[in-house]
């Protein structure tokens, strides 16, 4: 039996900044690469402030490619970095970029340079969603006591939006097929609650993907798991999402 499952859209959140995306560790790190050594005794707040005005005395360009460095410089090399400082004034990376496993860090890069440049870089507009999802057949509460897959999760989501919707036109085949091998990169932070058959979902992701679920209540859904690969001969489930 398929699962059926009844969505609330419970609130639609856009975030300029991921809240704990940027550690005191992280703006310490920052502060060292620009030669701000001093920086015991500095609450949190006094370190973002202090990175912030740090930023600011560099060449927007140079303060991107410092930023980059900094965050994802173990997943770039030096020239997608300098491709990439180039670009942030003008696109929004965590959109754009071509490797989407890089989307939620390209965000956390852009937050910190709007906050020091707000006249320069695009602004960030992540979104966060707190979802109520209600199970209507057992099949359905089965997969809700579970941790939820990425897959599970993408497909719900896109079950609330237009076909015409950028998530579905992208991964219009993957969100019928039986694996969605790219799920992971679409939702960046999950966090599930269940209960008596009802989960509450928060998911954060950009705008880009999330935002035709602005001004939506409500919706019904046949989300299914991507079906686990077989292993010493065992089955697989059934992409619908029986058990």
């Amino acid at each position: 039996m398929t699962p059926e499952y009844s969505v609330t859209v419970l609130d639609f959140e856009i975030l300029e900044e991921i809240e704990g995306a940027w550690t005191a560790a992280a703006f310490i790190e920052l502060l060292e690469a620009m030669d701000f050594t001093d920086t015991a005794g500095l609450s949190d707040e006094e370190l973002r402030e202090m990175t912030i005005l740090a930023l600011q005395d560099l060449e927007p360009e140079a303060a991107a490619g410092l930023v980059l460095t900094q965050h994802l410089g173990t997943r770039l090399n030096a020239g997608q970095i300098r491709n990439a400082a180039a670009d942030m004034p003008d696109e929004k990376l965590w959109e754009q970029f071509a490797d989407l496993s890089l989307h939620e860090g390209m965000f956390n890069v852009g937050s910190i340079l709007y906050a020091a440049f707000p006249a320069l870089f695009p602004q960030p507009d992540a979104v966060h969603l707190r979802l109520e999802v209600s199970a209507a057949t057992d099949a359905g509460k089965a997969v809700l006591r579970k941790p939820l897959h990425e897959s599970f999760l993408v497909r719900l989501l896109a079950d609330g939006m237009d076909d015409s919707s950028v998530l579905c036109r992208v991964f219009e085949e993957q969100l019928h097929a039986p694996s969605f091998p790219e799920a992971d990169k679409v939702v960046w932070i999950v966090e599930a609650k269940t209960s008596e058959g009802v989960c509450t979902v928060e998911v954060t992701s950009s705008g880009y993907w999330l935002d035709p679920l602005r001004g939506t209540k409500s919706y019904e859904s046949r989300a299914y798991a991507d079906r686990p690969r077989e292993t010493d001969g065992e089955p697989a489930h059934d992409p619908a999402g029986g058990r």
